[in-house]
């Protein structure tokens, strides 16, 4: 069936007249592609945490600024704290545009320590962009008695802090921090989603967690409100402008290996919540994609809708991605064995 020429797009108006070299072939062939087309997002979470809602937030945006206007859908796709997700994405997903990945940015680390179960390499993924510059935080229930972070060091009550499981910021940062620090942190893993891990607070299970600050301005804004809990350390190089009175936990290192160890748990937060490809996809629906998660990123509707949900994106682009990636990947071995030596269940 072909629709009359006055309510076809402008840009397939080649075949209504208009003259075939005004069409740029690789938009129209992405047209034609995805037209009719379901693409898919793979996050390697549960549903309702943060990585779930950030995907549902693109999805229902993102197809308008695909050529085509395709559906996309959600997948959740959860196991090691993102290493199912990006297994399948990067070996078994099609490689031709329709399924894009969303899991845990700190895959990175397991891809640096050699972790178990590691099939990808994270250089070889076709990026479209992250959304966050993300530092990871650790809140505590005020009723836990820590007034401070300080008062953790060295101390004899020891604070549990739930985790999705090794591979994840929640399990890992805790860990490489009570190391680094010498804080009384213990890292529990085995919740389903970042979500499951805030119930656990609620139910007394654990006294806090460690994940990234939009996270935690979207989802547990109410008990910092509320003076139900409190954020008691920061990681990173600098006081994020939410938190100016909060520490940074580098602070607190004994010594300059200690600081990179730190340096490593923040990296991650630096791309959070990053959209892929797999490799092989056709590079002209590579830059489609990353076109139209640019442009939803910029998008009114979608930026309304996070400011509701009180997230605020920082983008960035593919390039961006890589740059991290290779400074991550470049770590000496003798620290990313010791890294590895940390984060062990």
């Amino acid at each position: 069936m072909r629709a009359p020429c006055g309510v076809l797009p402008a840009i397939a108006l080649a075949g209504c007249g208009q003259p075939s070299s005004t069409v740029p072939q690789g938009q129209s062939a992405a047209t034609d592609f995805y037209r009719g087309k379901t693409v898919s997002i793979v996050v390697g979470s549960g549903a309702g945490g943060g990585f779930d809602t950030t995907a549902r937030l693109v999805a229902r945006h993102i197809g308008k600024h695909i050529p085509g206007t395709p559906t996309v859908i959600v997948v959740n796709m959860p196991g090691g704290g993102g290493l199912v997700a990006a297994n399948h994405v990067f070996s078994a997903a099609p490689k031709d545009g329709t399924v894009i990945g969303l899991f845990h940015e700190a895959q990175m680390m397991n891809q640096l320590t050699g972790g178990e179960g590691v099939n990808f390499d994270l250089r070889q993924f076709n990026w479209l962009g992250s959304s966050y510059d993300d530092p990871n935080v650790c809140i505590v229930r005020t009723d836990a008695g820590i007034t401070s972070f300080e008062d953790m060091i060295g101390s004899a009550r020891i604070i549990a802090v739930g985790g999705t499981g090794p591979g994840s910021n929640t399990y890992d940062a805790p860990r490489v921090l009570a190391a680094a620090t010498g804080a009384s942190l213990k890292a529990v893993a085995g919740y389903p989603t970042t979500n499951d891990v805030r119930i656990g607070v609620e139910r007394g299970e654990i006294q806090g967690m460690c994940l990234g600050w939009e996270s935690v301005k979207s989802a547990s804004s109410q008990w910092l409100k509320d003076g139900y809990a409190k954020v008691i350390v920061q990681n990173g190089v600098m006081r994020h402008r939410d938190l100016p009175d909060v520490p940074l936990a580098i602070e607190f290192a004994k010594d300059e290996e200690r600081r990179m160890l730190l340096r490593l748990v923040d990296a991650p937060g630096a791309m959070a919540k990053p959209f892929t490809l797999p490799p092989g996809v056709d590079p002209s629906r590579v830059e489609i994609l990353r076109t139209a998660l640019a442009a939803s990123y910029h998008d009114a509707a979608l930026l309304d809708e996070a400011r509701a949900m009180n997230l605020e994106f920082q983008p960035k682009t593919a390039a961006q991605i890589h740059e991290i990636l290779d400074e991550v990947l470049a770590t000496p071995p003798a620290v990313a064995a010791k890294y590895r030596e940390i984060i062990q269940p």
